[in-house]
């Protein structure tokens, strides 16, 4: 059973243009909108494009908005891999076939990590945006409180155990918690077949930032359930790297930025 997504999700879909482009034996799915120059925007783990689905029609008025469905989940072909690298490069061939020249990137906690992998790739430009990153200061456990959704053969089943963990995980105002939000987080949490935790270990995140052509901005909610006891410690480094960089917080919002303080998040992107 696929969740019952909203029809404005589905028509947006359908709007996009849509690329498959090969990365050796690996197929990427892209989705982009609107023309101007070009926005990438990369998805958080177990996710998909509808990460950024409150984000994409306001931007696209702007930038020509970007999204790939990340190697291993929505639409795109499965990989394994342990390095950083290796996963980020599969990106390459899509970015170099749709954009020509500087390109603008915005992550979304994994997402944010894969982003600093193509700087070493040659893909940079003038901005580059982290929201909700995991790899720039400590993290606290938050898999006690989620739900286990596997297995459970009724798929109400199912989606009340994703509606618990955007509560736990990914959204902090309970009246933002709704059918909309775990009908995304079940489309393509159940589709996703990677994790690609242990492609963080040992990074050195300040060496991939110091590969950056331009202005770095990170955007966290203040209640982050990853690493809100952390903020502190994340706003000292960026504070303390060299060149353009900026910390953001924004009160009352959980780890998903982009979808819980989309207006906010839109906002910002449009004015870099």
């Amino acid at each position: 059973m696929n969740p019952t997504l909203p029809q404005w999700i589905t028509d947006l879909d359908q709007s996009a243009r849509h690329d498959v482009i090969p990365a050796g034996d690996v197929a990427i799915h892209w989705r982009s909108w609107g023309e101007g120059e070009p926005l990438i925007l990369l998805h958080g783990g177990s996710g998909s494009w509808m990460h950024w689905a409150r984000n994409i029609g306001p931007l696209s008025e702007r930038y020509r908005v970007i999204v790939p469905d990340l190697p291993a989940f929505g639409d795109s072909d499965s990989f394994e891999t342990t390095s950083l690298d290796a996963y980020g490069a599969l990106l390459v061939p899509g970015i170099r076939a749709l954009t020509d020249g500087p390109v603008r990137i915005a992550g979304f906690s994994f997402g944010s990590v894969i982003g600093l992998s193509l700087f070493a790739h040659g893909i940079n430009g003038p901005d580059y945006v982290m929201l909700g990153s995991p790899v720039l200061g400590k993290v606290h456990p938050v898999t006690d409180q989620l739900q286990k959704w596997r297995g459970l053969p009724d798929p109400a089943d199912r989606l009340a155990a994703h509606r618990n963990n955007v509560a736990m995980l990914m959204i902090h105002d309970p009246a933002k918690v709704t059918d909309e939000a775990a009908a995304i987080q079940m489309s393509h949490a159940e589709r996703a077949r990677g994790r690609y935790r242990g492609i963080f270990h040992g990074i050195d995140v300040l060496a991939y930032l110091s590969q950056r052509a331009g202005k770095l901005s990170v955007i966290y909610g203040d209640h982050d359930a990853l690493c809100w006891r952390h903020l502190p410690e994340r706003q000292s480094l960026v504070e303390k790297l060299e060149g353009a960089a900026e910390f953001t917080l924004l009160p009352g919002v959980g780890h998903w930025v982009p979808y819980e303080a989309a207006d906010d998040v839109n906002r910002r992107l449009l004015a870099l």
